[in-house]
């Protein structure tokens, strides 16, 4: 198992949103939580990642599981972006590493500084612990797996607003 909750309920002041839930996510499945707005995709989520914490039950998920969750609440449908690129927003830190990597690999090309190869050296690592390499085309797999299509991938975010779409990527 990759990650799922056990038996977990949780309230939002007197309101209950989810009761003795139980989910489980197991490798190389591919899920996609669809629903009218307001009937708990988010919170599902947000129990999942840690960002709610349940009133009762667990949330489990394996040590080498990363999770990624765009919050739809802070997201603006009125971008241009593609849905693909607001997706690989889940992934804020790796998509901040490839930035930092691009930009130390051109500073070793200039100087040749061997504390920036250091720096370098570590970025590198730390993108591979968090498996980054794979991030975008995982993350097209997971869009094509709820259904949208390669030209969807690159259509503006915002012409899917109001569709309910919510975006969860696991790695393994």
């Amino acid at each position: 198992m990759l990650a799922g909750l056990q038996n977990v309920t949780f309230e939002f002041g007197a309101r209950v949103i989810v009761k003795d839930a139980t989910w489980h996510i197991q490798p190389n499945e591919r899920i996609g939580l669809i629903g009218y707005n307001g009937t708990g995709k988010s919170t599902l989520l947000k129990l999942l990642t840690g960002g709610f914490t349940p009133s009762k039950g667990t949330v489990e998920k394996s040590r080498d599981t990363t999770i990624g969750y765009l919050h739809q609440d802070l997201l603006s449908f009125d971008t241009n972006e593609s849905i693909l690129q607001v997706a690989l927003g889940a992934f804020e830190r790796v998509i901040q590493l490839e930035k930092e990597i691009e930009e130390l690999g051109k500073e070793l090309e200039r100087t040749g500084d061997e504390k920036t190869l250091h720096e370098y050296s570590d970025k590198l690592h730390e993108m591979d612990t968090l498996d980054g390499y794979n991030i975008h085309h995982t993350t097209e797999e997971v869009l094509q797996g709820l259904g949208f299509s390669n030209a969807d991938l690159h259509r503006p975010y915002k012409e899917f607003s109001g569709d309910g779409v919510c975006v969860c990527c696991l790695l393994k």
